[in-house]
C-alpha cells in the first residue's frame, strides 16, 4: 500500500468515521489548521495532511472526555510545539511517523486535576520522559508559537529531563509521576496514530 500526503474534508470524515460539519466546525473554531489549503469562500476546500488526520482525532478523543474546545485547541497547539520540541533533539522525529513504526515511543497525553498538560514520552515503562507541567487554561487564553514554549518545572526536574521517582506510600504515588491528587485524563496519540487507517 502506498501512503497518502493530502486527503480533502470528505475523504477525512470519511477515515475519521465523523461527519464532515464536526471536522468543519473544528477548522472554524482554529483547533486544527489545514496544512495545505484553508477553505476562503464558497466553493473553495480545506485540503488536510496525515498530520491534521492525527490532530483530528486527539481532538475527537479529548472532546469525548467532555474538555472543552478551547482547553483541547491549546492542547493540540502545544502538541506541535512539542512535536518540534522533540525534532530537534531525535533528528528525523514527527509525530507521524516516529509513532506508527514498529519500534514506536508511547507518547501520551496527561492532564493532571483538570489544569496542567503534561506529555509523557518512552519506549517502556523504566524508560519514560514527562514533559510540561503546563497551565493549559492559561494557554487557552493566548497563542504559543512553538519557538516561546518555555522550560517549566516539573518537581524540581527541568522540562524535559526525566522525572526520577523514589520509593514511595501508596498515598503519594495516587494520580501518577506528574503528583494529580484528584484527577487524572490520560491519552495515548501513538495508539491513536497507529489506529488512523492512513494506507490505502
Amino acid at each position: 500500500m502506498i501512503a497518502r500526503d493530502v486527503w480533502t474534508l470528505s475523504e477525512a470524515a470519511r477515515l475519521l468515521a465523523e461527519p464532515q460539519h464536526r471536522l468543519i466546525y473544528l477548522c472554524e473554531k482554529g483547533v486544527v489548521v489545514p496544512d495545505f489549503a484553508i477553505a476562503k469562500g464558497r466553493g473553495s476546500s480545506r485540503r488536510f495532511s496525515a498530520r491534521n488526520l492525527l490532530d483530528f482525532a486527539v481532538v475527537l478523543k479529548l472532546r469525548k472526555l467532555t474538555l472543552p474546545v478551547d482547553t483541547v485547541a491549546a492542547i493540540i497547539h502545544v502538541l506541535r510545539a512539542f512535536e518540534t520540541k522533540v525534532a530537534d533533539e531525535i533528528k528525523g522525529f514527527d509525530l507521524i511517523h516516529s509513532l506508527r513504526g514498529k519500534n514506536a515511543p508511547d507518547l501520551r497525553v496527561i492532564i493532571s486535576d483538570g489544569r496542567l498538560l503534561y506529555f509523557s514520552l518512552g519506549v517502556g515503562a523504566g524508560d519514560r520522559k514527562l514533559f510540561g507541567g503546563l497551565d493549559f487554561h492559561s494557554l487557552a487564553t493566548r497563542k504559543i508559537k512553538p519557538t516561546t514554549i518555555r522550560k517549566e518545572k516539573i518537581a524540581a526536574n527541568e522540562f524535559g529531563k526525566e522525572v526520577t521517582r523514589k520509593p514511595a506510600s501508596p498515598v503519594s504515588e495516587f494520580g501518577g509521576p506528574e503528583g494529580s491528587k484528584h484527577a487524572r485524563i490520560e491519552i495515548s496519540v501513538t495508539r491513536i496514530a497507529k489506529d488512523l487507517p492512513l494506507d490505502g
